[in-house]
């Protein structure tokens, strides 16, 4: 699976309380599957844009291209904020990585 970008799930807003104790300020990086300690419930009502920020994608409404905010289904008493945090790694990249060996690149010099 392409690595896409990683996503950070914030809790930016309690409207009266979580049952899983979360504050403003918690927040987890999402790649390809969900971190330890994310309910569930909330991963399950912004998973569809989750994989919209993390293929590249955004949203029309949003002001900003890298985020959006997704309330939680539990009475919306939590609002999470995603962000795309980091640029694709390109494939020229990733092949300069994959051919370096403990600093050293490997390959014609030139």
């Amino acid at each position: 699976m392409d690595d896409g970008f990683k996503v950070r799930a914030e809790v930016v807003k309690i409207r009266r309380h979580c049952p899983l104790g979360y504050k403003v300020g918690d927040s987890w990086e999402i790649e390809s599957t969900t971190p330890e300690g994310l309910c569930i419930f909330a991963f399950l009502a912004f998973a569809p844009a989750w994989s919209t920020l993390r293929t590249g994608g955004r949203f029309s409404w949003s002001e900003d291209p890298n985020a959006v905010e997704f309330a939680c289904p539990d009475e919306g008493e939590i609002v999470f904020k995603l962000q795309r945090l980091r640029k694709k790694r390109s494939k020229a990249k990733k092949k300069e990585q994959s051919s370096e060996v403990s600093g050293v690149k490997i390959g014609h010099g030139g």
